[in-house]
C-alpha cells in the first residue's frame, strides 16, 4: 500500500501513550528513502512508473512474472513485474485488534490468501508477507476502559483470537507480524520526516495532517521511479445493503457465529466465485451455491473413486476424451490464474471437466464394461484436488467428516456395515437370476413352468423384507451424514457435512 496515494487525513497523536493514529486509515510504517509502494489489491511491489498528473505507464526493468494484475493508475490490466526474480514483498493490513474478527475481515484476508497461495504455488513465486497489527489507538483505550482492564491485556487477547480465526479459515500465516506498540520510534521518525519535508503540518491540538496541497497534481501517485497504487479489494456486503460490512456500523456477523452454520471450505468457494477486486454480497444463497458447488464435486470424486474400485459399473468410457478433457482444463486453468486471478474462470473450468466426468460415469444395474479405464479418471482426481488444495479447499474435508473419531475408525466401520447391507441386499435381489430362464422357456412343460413361476414368487416374497430393511436403514443412515447409493446389485457411501451439522445442533 502506497503512503502517498493512502494515508489520506489525518495522523493524530494521542499525548499520553505518543502513538500517532491515523483517524481514517491505520498507521503504516514505511522507510523514507525508496519507499515501497505495495498495491492494496495485490498487496506487491506493483513496479508501475507514473509522471507529472498524466495517467501513463512505462513497463519498468526487472522480472515479468507472465501474470498480468489490475492497475488502478491506467484502470486496466498491466504486466506484474519483480524487482527481484522469483521473489515478491507484500505488506498487509492487519486487524485493530479490539473486537471479534467479522465476516467483513474474513473475506478480506482469505481473498489475500487465494492471491498468495496462486503465486507461490502456481507461480513458484516467493512470497515475503508482512502484517502490522494495530494493537494501540483510541478505540482499544475506549474499549479497555469500558471492560476495566489493561489496553496492553485487550489488544493481547483479541491478537490471539484473530490468529486463531485465520488458522480456522486456513489463511496461511505471514512470514511475520508487526505490531504498531513496537514500532512507535519509527514511526514517530517518518511523520517528523513528512512535516520536514513540509507535505504534513501539525496543529495546536496535537493533531498532524497531511498538506495536499504540497503534493499537487501527483497526488496518489509515488514519484522516484515508483507507482501509483490505489486498488481496493471489493467489499463484503450483507444481502440487501449497500453498505460494507463493518464494526462501526455494527452490521457485522462474527467469524465464530458463522462457524456455526458453515464451514472454512463453503467460506473460501463463496470467496472463489467472485473476482477479488468485485463486491460481494453475502446471503444464505450466495452460501448454498457455494455449498452446491462443493457437494458436486463431492459427488463427483465419490462416484469416480466407485468406478475405479470396480464398485460403480458403467459402459466403456471415452478414456481419449476425458484425457483430451483434463489436458484443455489444465491450460485453461492456468490461463484463467495468469489473468489478474481470475478465479470465477478457473472454477468453471473445474465443473466442466467434473461435468464431462459424470457423463461419462453412467451406472449400469448388470453386466458392467469388459475392462474399466482407471488411470483417466485417477489424474482427474489428482488434478482437481490439487487445484483446490492451491486455493484453500480441501476435498477430502468435505467428503468425508469424522468428526471427534481417530485413525479413520468411523469409515472404516461405515464400510463393514455398507458391505454388509450390500451382500444382504445381494440376496435380496438374487430372484432375477431365474427370470432369463423364464423368459426362454419353450423347452419346459407347462407344469415345470408353473413350478419356477410360483417358486420366483414365493422368493420374491421371503426377501422383501430384506430390501425394505435396506432401504430403511439408508434412509436412517442419510440424516446423520452417510450417504449409501445403490447401484444394481453394488453400493456405494459417503460422509457428508449433515454428519457436523447435526453435531452443532447436539451442543446447542
Amino acid at each position: 500500500m502506497c503512503i502517498i496515494n493512502h494515508l489520506l487525513p489525518f495522523w493524530r497523536l494521542t499525548s499520553k501513550t505518543r502513538v500517532f493514529e491515523l483517524s481514517s486509515f491505520k498507521a503504516r510504517t514505511f522507510q523514507k528513502i525508496n519507499v515501497q509502494c505495495f498495491n492494496k489489491v495485490n498487496h506487491l511491489r506493483s513496479d508501475t512508473l507514473c509522471t507529472g498528473s498524466e495517467k501513463k505507464w512505462q513497463k519498468p526493468m526487472g522480472f515479468d512474472t507472465g501474470l498480468k494484475t489490475y492497475n488502478s493508475l491506467t484502470k486496466g490490466k498491466e504486466p506484474l513485474i519483480l524487482a527481484k526474480e522469483g521473489i515478491a514483498t507484500w505488506y498487509s493490513c492487519g486487524p485493530t485488534v479490539y473486537d471479534h474478527a467479522h465476516l467483513g475481515h474474513a473475506c478480506s484476508y482469505v481473498r489475500f490468501d487465494t492471491v498468495q497461495r496462486i503465486l507461490t504455488r502456481v507461480f513458484g513465486i516467493n512470497v515475503i508477507h508482512v502484517m502490522v497489527i494495530t494493537d494501540i489507538d483510541d478505540k482499544i483505550i475506549k474499549r479497555a476502559s469500558e471492560l476495566n482492564m489493561s489496553s496492553t491485556v485487550l489488544a493481547r487477547l483479541y491478537d490471539e483470537e484473530f490468529k486463531s480465526d485465520m488458522a480456522a479459515l486456513k489463511v496461511l500465516p505471514p512470514t511475520v507480524y508487526m505490531r504498531v506498540t513496537e514500532n512507535i520510534p519509527q514511526i514517530i521518525a517518518f511523520i517528523e520526516g513528512i512535516i520536514n519535508n513540509q507535505h504534513a503540518y501539525a496543529t495546536p491540538k496535537g493533531s498532524v495532517y497531511f498538506d495536499i496541497k504540497s503534493i499537487g497534481s501527483r497526488y496518489g501517485k509515488l514519484m522516484g521511479g515508483f507507482v501509483d497504487s490505489g486498488g481496493e479489494l471489493g467489499h463484503l456486503h450483507l444481502k440487501g445493503s449497500e453498505e460494507k460490512m463493518s464494526k462501526s456500523l455494527k452490521n457485522f456477523i462474527t467469524i465464530k457465529d458463522f462457524f456455526q452454520t458453515f464451514s472454512a471450505n463453503e467460506f473460501r468457494m463463496f470467496c472463489l466465485l467472485t473476482k477479488y477486486r468485485s463486491a460481494i454480497d453475502y446471503s444464505d444463497a450466495s452460501m448454498n451455491e457455494a455449498k452446491s458447488v462443493l457437494s458436486s464435486i463431492s459427488s463427483f470424486f465419490s462416484d469416480a473413486g466407485a468406478y475405479m474400485t470396480g464398485k460403480l459399473l458403467c459402459q466403456s468410457v471415452d478414456e481419449g476424451f476425458l484425457w483430451e478433457r483434463l489436458a484443455a482444463a489444465k491450460v485453461n486453468v492456468q490461463t484463467a490464474l495468469t489473468d489478474d486471478f481470475d478465479t470465477p474462470r478457473a472454477i468453471d473450468e473445474i465443473m466442466g471437466l467434473i461435468h464431462h466426468g459424470n457423463r461419462q460415469l453412467q451406472a449400469v444395474t448388470k453386466g458392467g464394461q469388459s475392462s474399466r479405464s482407471p488411470a483417466v479418471f485417477g489424474a482427474i482426481l489428482s488434478y482437481i484436488e490439487g487445484f483446490l488444495d492451491t486455493v484453500g479447499v480441501s476435498v477430502k474435508e468435505n467428503t468425508c467428516v469424522t468428526g471427534e473419531s481417530s485413525h479413520g475408525t468411523l469409515p472404516s466401520v461405515v464400510e463393514q456395515l455398507v458391505s454388509f447391507r450390500s451382500q444382504v441386499r445381494s440376496y435380496a435381489l438374487a430372484t432375477d437370476e431365474l427370470a432369463p430362464v423364464l423368459s426362454d422357456c419353450s423347452q419346459l412343460s407347462e407344469e415345470r413352468k408353473s413350478q419356477l413361476k410360483e417358486h420366483r414368487k414365493q422368493q420374491i416374497r421371503e426377501r422383501e423384507p430384506l430390501l425394505k430393511a435396506c432401504d430403511v436403514l439408508r434412509r436412517d443412515l442419510a440424516p446423520l451424514g452417510i450417504n449409501i447409493k445403490d447401484r444394481g446389485n453394488t453400493s456405494t457411501w459417503e460422509i457428508t457435512e449433515k454428519r457436523t451439522e447435526l453435531q452443532k445442533e447436539e451442543a446447542n
